[in-house]
């Protein structure tokens, strides 16, 4: 069970009190709350050995979340159909933020896929829902990590960049770099990732490419196909601090990341 004090939520961008919405907690006393990051073993186990052949984990259980939200004034029938056509059953995972101290800057991705209406003295005061995120966790807002340059000369600049997400995997950031006027070529290495090089070579002067590391997406400004042009090596993050080095013919190279927070429901 969700575990949020916060006064309100936000969902798909429309905050609860659009509807005279509070979040509440009707329970008393000690509440459990999911820690969020579970993971599947996976392993195997054969005849006459105890301990099993292990290969590895991966993190494919995604975040539950329960919330009530009530009203001071009795919902009406339009007003409840309203406030479920807004939260239940969506067709997409949808950004949820909770309003509460702790959780500024924190978005759940959430399909609200049950709902139960509560009533008092035959009055429907409140509703129950129950959803699940995209993830195990939540994710903070965008980390945007943006370079400028005169375009006057090929660029050499080494520099770090501190990976804090909650995730111990890869974090895959998404990247977007215009060439000069002079520039036909983008390199990235990551020297912490032993020296893996992200490289694009023999484009166009005054080009844009734009990178989705996570989803292998490539897309440049001139409607070319360009991935020809690339060395396959999609760019990635270790968790830490990473030592990083970017050269070639640029004005501008902009990084974007997400980072996970374990930090439940």
């Amino acid at each position: 069970m969700a575990s949020f004090f916060g006064s309100e939520i936000i969902y798909d961008g429309i905050p609860s009190s659009t509807f005279g919405l509070r979040l509440v907690n009707f329970s008393t006393g000690k509440s459990d709350s999911n820690a969020g990051g579970e993971i599947t073993i996976i392993q195997k186990y054969i005849p006459r050995r105890s301990i099993p052949y292990y290969y590895g984990r991966m993190q494919n259980i995604p975040l539950e979340i329960n919330l009530t939200l009530a009203s001071e004034q009795p919902i009406d029938a339009k007003t409840r159909d309203a406030i479920e056509k807004w939260l239940i059953g969506r067709d997409r995972y949808l950004p949820l933020s909770v309003v509460q101290s702790d959780l500024d800057g924190v978005t759940y991705y959430v399909i609200f896929k049950q709902g139960t209406n509560n009533y008092m003295g035959n009055l429907n005061r409140s509703i129950e829902i129950k959803g699940t995120c995209n993830a195990p966790w939540p994710f903070e807002y965008p980390n945007v990590l943006t370079k400028s340059y005169s375009g006057s000369s090929i660029v050499s600049e080494d520099f770090t960049f501190a990976n804090t997400s909650s995730d111990s995997d890869y974090l895959k950031p998404s990247l977007v770099f215009t060439t000069s006027a002079i520039g036909t070529s983008c390199d990235l290495t990551n020297h912490t990732d032993n020296n893996r090089l992200f490289s694009f070579t023999g484009i166009s002067a005054n080009e844009t490419i734009t990178v989705d590391n996570d989803k292998g997406i490539i897309s440049s400004s001139t409607g070319l196909r360009r991935m020809t042009y690339f060395n396959k090596n999609f760019f990635r993050l270790v968790p830490g601090q990473n030592d990083l080095t970017l050269a070639g013919g640029l004005v501008r190279f902009e990084m974007t990341s997400v980072f996970a927070r374990k930090i439940g429901s």
